[in-house]
C-alpha cells in the first residue's frame, strides 16, 4: 500500500469536476497478510505529512495492487477484479477505503461542522480483461464512510465481496441498515 501524495485541481473537462495531481507515493510501515493491509501508525507518517505541507503538497489518496503475472515474456497479468465471477473491491478494502477517506474530509465553508465527504482516492492497480496492467479509481459513499467510523460494518471471512453490519447489543446501537 502507497499514500499519494499531491494536490487537487478543477478538471477542464468536466463540469465542477476536481482530479487529483499525485507527485508522491509514500509507502507506510504495514503489516501484511495474504489477504489484508493494516497500516501502522507512525511517526514517520506525520514527519512525511510535514515535508509534503511544505512542499505544498498533501495526501491525496491510496494506492495498492494486486497484481499477479500471467506470462512473464508477454508482460500480462492475471485479470480478478469487475468481471462477473468476482468484486470491484473486498469489503476489507472498502472498509480502509472508508477510514482513509473520514482520516481526510473535504473542508466545505456551507457545512455546520466545516467539512463534508472526502476527495481521498482509492486507486487499484489490477490486471484488465486483456491481462494488461489497468488502473482503477473508487471512492465509497459518505454512508460507508459514517458505517465504519461508527465501527458498524465488518467485512465476512468466506466471501470477501460481501460484508455485514453488526447486530446492536448493550453497548452499541446499530440501526437497521438494508
Amino acid at each position: 500500500v502507497g499514500l499519494l501524495y499531491g494536490r487537487y485541481e478543477p478538471h477542464k473537462d468536466v463540469p465542477l469536476g476536481i482530479k487529483a495531481v499525485v507527485a508522491a507515493i509514500y509507502e507506510p510501515k504495514q503489516k501484511c497478510t495474504r489477504s489484508s493491509v493494516q497500516l501502522v501508525d507512525s511517526e514517520d507518517w506525520s514527519r512525511v505529512d510535514k515535508v509534503a505541507a511544505g512542499l505544498g503538497l498533501g495526501a491525496v489518496g491510496w494506492i495498492f495492487t494486486d497484481l499477479v503475472p500471467l506470462d512473464t515474456s508477454t508482460g500480462t497479468v492475471r485479470h480478478f477484479r469487475g468481471n462477473v465471477d468476482s468484486h470491484f473491491l473486498s469489503a476489507d478494502e472498502c472498509i480502509m477505503a472508508a477510514d482513509l477517506q473520514a482520516k481526510h474530509p473535504n473542508a466545505c465553508r456551507l457545512s455546520p461542522e466545516g467539512h463534508f465527504g472526502s476527495k481521498f482516492v482509492t486507486v487499484v492497480v489490477t490486471g484488465n480483461a486483456e491481462n494488461r496492467i489497468h488502473f482503477e479509481g473508487y471512492q465509497v459513499s459518505n454512508q460507508c464512510m459514517a458505517l465504519v467510523s461508527d465501527d458498524c460494518l465488518i467485512p465476512t471471512r468466506d466471501a470477501p465481496e460481501l460484508g455485514y453490519v453488526k447486530e446492536s447489543n448493550n453497548e452499541q446501537y446499530v440501526p437497521d441498515v438494508f
